[in-house]
């Protein structure tokens, strides 16, 4: 008989997640894949910082976010970036508070 490691890490996750007050949850929403549920404080508010001077004409600073690792938030810093086509616009990522928890929705270019 085969086993199914994937299948049972994630019975037991949405088991663990199932016994977490609502009101001390994280829901990571991607647009792709399954949300995932962790406890959690709000996040904290992002740092102040001044961004470099960008590399060339025409590049965008993308912000920094806090990034949820399964235990605490984690800063991850702006960059530079080249927009994919003329007029793009970046739509940057953000915590929102939903449904007792906070759901993360990933930054983007439109």
């Amino acid at each position: 008989m085969r086993k199914f490691p994937a299948v049972a890490a994630a019975v037991a996750l949405s088991l663990a997640a199932a016994a977490i007050p609502a009101q001390a949850r994280v829901v990571v929403g991607l647009s792709v894949g399954v949300p995932y549920v962790a406890p959690a404080p709000p996040p904290p508010p992002a740092p102040v910082y001044e961004a470099a001077p960008p590399p060339r004409p025409g590049y965008y600073w993308v912000p920094g976010y806090r990034r949820w690792n399964g235990y605490r938030y984690i800063w991850v810093g702006g960059r530079w970036a080249y927009p994919p086509h003329p007029g793009a616009i970046w739509a940057p990522a953000a915590w929102v508070h939903a449904g007792g928890g906070w759901v993360w929705h990933e930054g983007h270019w439109r």
